[in-house]
């Protein structure tokens, strides 16, 4: 009982320590409540002040003063905050020029740290305990720069008297006993409560414990009272004021500490009584009974009569004294059933055709049975030499495997014999069993030859008897039919009748059965799941002796496959496998055929759907598909006679319209396709829109064959496409003259590779504040021989779509490092940036992956190359674009957000891809002069890309107001005509050489 009861009685006392921790805690939480509440509020008046002097420096004209008088703005701002006892400015180096409480002569501040600390920073500072001289008072003075056109010009003075932190404090409802302490960063007390006859600017170690934190502590005064202490950062950024806060714990302790030993007292008094009763009760029920049963025991063995008082045992034992007075006569019934059984066993034996041994671990022959053991007394003369010596291995094995299988050949004829060595008594003996194999082993031999040809053949096989009933089936058969042999024995062939035959054909098959013993032929028959399936069926009847049919052997063999596939390659050349229309292949003949006939008036409508690439990649292909096959289905029902619909790949559809002869016909029809696509599509329950863009062309006005219809209809689709999307344009010959002008500059463009006709252009990016130009951007220019300057603009859409970006990318690069080579040898350290199109990333093949090796061969560090990118790259998720720029960053290669704000911005990958520059784009910089929210815009995206450790590059700057909004709003780099154009390499040199 007392060890069932312990672990219940562990449990209790957890608890009880548990209860305990669980009361220190909450007080510690509720402690930690009331110190965030005091500190939130405390942190809200600071916030104040500073909010308070930053709008008072946004106003430098205002704060304008002569002759020492302060301007009214500070009188204002102290009549609106009359917490603060003084309000003053202060010159650069120091010396306070106008406060609003008299002064009896010059006062310079330059000595004090805060005032240090906010010329420094430029920003907003907290002083420390001092003595103001101004107000001649225990003060906390607060400061703030101010700048006008860029220069810092005054400073800001703000004095709080430090009676105003304690009557601040004083007006907290908080738990008696509280107290609560301000400290300035050299730790000196500047508030208190309650308020103490103490002077302020004590250290706060005087008073209270060392290396307090935000966690709460619970700790000892030097009364040996318990406090909770915590404390908090008023300003966590630089922590200027710290507030610390000490809550009464005694009386919470000491009603936790009796309460507790209360408890654990009544706890080890009911363990004692439970130790105490457990004995007694151990004694009486279990020992005293046990040993009266040893005592009968002991009696049994020498032969007396058992005497048990069961009266006094427990019931138990009683019952198993019962049992033990049964053992004896149970023994002595037991041994003549053992003897009835040995006979028994020897008379089995005796009419068994098999021989047996029974040998001992050593190889003895201990006795023997049998016609087969006759012939010899060891296991040497009754065995062959090879079998005798397994025999005597497994005998010396016998604990470990106590049972052996051996068959063996002897004699001329090769009779067979099969051995069983069975262990016995621990594996001290054995009996080993011989028995004559050989007829078995000649019928298992043509059995085998049989079932090897019947299980393994290819073909299906059916034995049945004379009248259809299945007698057996071979592997074949199930996996043909789909019926397991436990399935098919039994039941008649009409299993697997499929209906597609009538009973005719039947009637036939059994005729020639009848007659000839045999059919063969071509039939569809049914398997278990119900699909239907051909095969090429032969069926022989066997004849007994009286010569009437006794068994029929069926072999087939399955050819749903060989007739499928010609049907499929024939059905899959001509139509689309997803939405079962007409392909591109099946489309062109059809085409060819209706443009036989002569000036056949007929509309080509290509339609190709907007924006199908964002379902790919959003929802992914199998959603994509889902979506085509609807499209087809809802363009079905357009179909009317002389209208034929295909998908010639991928999201395109092509529509027929026979007979059609005018443009206003075919339009027509356009826009009965697009009112299609009006309906929502549904993927999976969530509702799916999309538009499409058409391309028209007439016959024979556009084209008199199937190639040059489709390239103007496909011509004048990228033109709807052009033109927004989700709508219709009918082919012209400018769309001819377009092509034939794109595929003239992919030609000269091609050539301009080969004659090096590209050239490297380069913009300085200076230094917003010093304007030292250590960095620019590598542009690239296609000097053309006759139409002179071509921007990338017009060359580099087609060159990405071309895949000649690689070349043009590569080409860029060699130059960059030329470029870079000769830059560091004559002015030093210099950076050079250079823009990667997105096709360079997501090829299959680039070479970007190789340029750190090209930099190591020039002696150049990846972090003098500066990657642009463009906000769509960043976006692409997980793929190869950005397993590759991951890369190169790892590598050191620094990165730049190109025109940046422009798209779809994340701040996520921004940190996550470990940007390096983030460039405003000239959209925004254009408009900083006279549009406010374009400034508010530029500030914001600076103070962002500050906030999260990049550096910022404005583009575009054109003008000097410009240069100093974006210098004054803190932009770090720009760009633009106003320091200097894109220029080639030796303009680039001289300008350096003339800073």
């Amino acid at each position: 009982m007392l060890v069932l009861s312990l672990p219940g009685f562990l449990l209790i006392l957890a608890l009880l320590f548990a209860q305990r921790s669980n009361m220190l805690q909450l007080q510690e939480q509720q402690a930690l409540m009331y110190a965030n509440q005091v500190a939130t509020l405390q942190h809200a008046e600071v916030a104040a002040t500073r909010r308070l002097l930053q709008q008072l420096a946004y106003q430098p004209d205002n704060l304008q003063h002569h002759n020492g008088r302060c301007p009214q703005l500070l009188s204002n701002a102290q009549h609106l905050s009359p917490s603060f006892a003084n309000f003053g400015l202060a010159t650069p180096d120091g010396n306070v020029t106008c406060s609003l409480s008299k002064i009896s002569g010059p006062i310079s501040i330059a000595d004090r740290p805060y005032f240090q600390q906010a010329i420094d920073e430029g920003t907003f500072s907290i002083g420390e305990y001092q003595h103001d001289r101004s107000i001649n008072s225990a003060t906390l003075n607060f400061a703030h720069p101010v700048y006008q056109n860029g220069q810092l010009t005054m400073v800001i003075i703000a004095v709080k008297r430090l009676s105003h932190w304690s009557r601040s404090l004083s007006r907290l409802t908080l738990p008696q006993g509280t107290r609560v302490m301000i400290a300035d960063h050299t730790r000196a007390i500047v508030a208190e409560y309650p308020y103490s006859t103490e002077p302020l600017g004590r250290a706060v170690n005087e008073d209270w414990p060392d290396d307090l934190n935000e966690q709460a502590a619970l700790l000892n005064d030097v009364n040996g009272h318990h406090y909770v202490y915590i404390r908090l950062p008023l300003l966590a950024a630089r922590g200027e004021l710290s507030i610390y806060f000490a809550f009464p714990f005694e009386a919470a302790w000491q009603q936790t500490q009796r309460h507790f030993a209360l408890v654990l007292s009544s706890f080890f008094i009911l363990l004692c009584l439970l130790i105490w009763l457990a004995r007694y009760r151990l004694h009486k029920t279990l020992l005293q009974p046990l040993t009266q049963f040893r005592q009968a025991i002991a009696a049994l063995a020498q032969g007396r009569t058992l005497d048990l008082t069961r009266h006094t045992m427990p019931q138990e034992l009683a019952v198993l004294g019962e049992h033990f007075e049964n053992m004896a006569s149970v023994r002595l019934q037991t041994e003549q059933q053992l003897t009835h059984k040995h006979t028994e066993l020897q008379t089995l034996l005796s009419a068994l055709p098999d021989s047996y041994l029974r040998v001992d671990a050593q190889g003895q022959v201990l006795a023997k049975h049998g016609n087969l053991v006759q012939q010899g007394n060891t296991l040497s003369e009754l065995f062959p030499h090879h079998i005798h010596k397994r025999l005597r291995v497994a005998l010396t094995l016998l604990k470990e495997q106590p049972q052996l299988l051996l068959e063996y050949t002897q004699g001329e004829q090769q009779q067979g014999y099969e051995v069983r060595v069975q262990g016995m008594r621990h594996g001290e003996e054995a009996v080993i069993v011989i028995r004559d194999i050989s007829h078995r082993k000649r019928q298992e031999e043509a059995l085998n030859l049989a079932a090897l040809v019947y299980n393994n053949s290819s073909e299906g096989m059916v034995i049945t008897d004379a009248h259809g009933y299945i007698l057996d089936v071979n592997r074949a058969f199930v996996e043909v039919t789909g019926f397991s042999a436990q399935e098919a024995v039994g039941k008649t062939t009409a299993i697997l009748n499929s209906g597609k035959h009538d009973r005719a054909f039947y009637r036939q098959m059994w005729h020639a059965l009848n007659d000839t013993g045999r059919w063969q032929g071509e039939i569809v028959n049914q398997r278990k799941n119900g699909e239907l399936y051909t095969e090429w069926l032969t069926i022989d009847t066997v004849y007994d002796e009286q010569a009437a049919p006794y068994r029929r052997v069926a072999i087939f063999t399955d050819i749903t496959d060989n007739k499928l596939k010609d049907e499929q390659l024939w059905r899959q050349s001509h139509y689309d496998s997803l939405t079962d229309l007409p392909n591109r292949t099946s489309l062109k003949k059809h085409l060819n055929t209706l443009l036989e006939a002569p000036d056949t008036p007929l509309a080509i409508l290509l339609l190709d759907l907007d924006h199908f690439k964002d379902i790919n990649d959003t929802l992914g292909h199998y959603y994509g598909d889902q979506l085509l096959a609807q499209v087809a289905k809802a363009l079905q029902s357009l179909e009317q006679p002389g209208l034929t619909l295909s998908r010639i790949g991928g999201d395109e559809f092509v529509i027929i319209c026979e007979h059609c002869r005018t443009e206003a016909h075919a339009i027509t029809l356009a826009e009965r396709v697009l009112s299609v696509f009006k309906q929502d599509f549904i993927l999976e329950g969530e509702h799916c829109q999309i538009g499409a863009s058409i391309g028209i062309a007439l016959s024979p006005r556009d084209g008199d064959s199937s190639e040059l219809l489709l390239k103007a209809a496909d011509q004048a689709m990228y033109r709807a496409k052009s033109l927004g999307r989700n709508g219709y344009a009918c082919f012209d010959s400018t769309l001819r003259q377009q092509s034939e002008q794109r595929l003239l500059m992919l030609r000269d463009m091609r050539q301009a590779l080969t004659d090096a006709q590209f050239v490297m252009y380069y913009q300085p990016i200076v230094t917003m504040q010093t304007r030292q130009i250590h960095k620019a951007e590598a542009l690239i220019r296609w000097q053309h021989p006759d139409k002179g300057m071509i921007s990338p603009g017009h060359f580099i859409p087609l060159a990405e779509e071309t895949q000649l970006i690689h070349q043009l990318g590569e080409f860029a690069f060699q130059q960059t490092l030329q470029t870079l080579s000769r830059l560091q040898q004559q002015h030093g350290a210099f950076q050079i940036s250079l823009n990667v199109s997105p096709v360079q990333f997501n090829a299959k093949h680039t070479s970007l992956l190789t340029w750190q090796a090209q930099l190591n061969d020039a002696n150049l560090q990846p972090e003098d190359v500066v990657i642009e990118i463009t906000e769509g790259l960043m976006m692409q998720g997980e793929g190869r674009s950005q397993a590759r720029l991951g890369q190169l960053i790892q590598q050191g290669f620094s990165i730049a957000l190109d025109d940046f704000g422009t798209g779809y911005s994340s701040l996520a990958y921004l940190k996550q891809m470990d940007t390096d520059f983030i460039k405003i784009d000239k959209r925004f910089v254009d408009g900083i002069e006279h549009n406010e929210d374009d400034l508010v815009l530029c500030e914001t995206m600076i103070m962002m890309a500050h906030q999260l450790g990049l550096k910022v590059i404005a583009e575009g700057i054109e003008t000097a107001t410009q240069h100093e909004l974006l210098k004054q709003a803190g932009c770090d780099y720009g760009q633009g005509y106003f320091y200097a154009k894109p220029a080639p390499l030796a303009e680039l040199e001289t300008l350096l050489k003339g800073l």
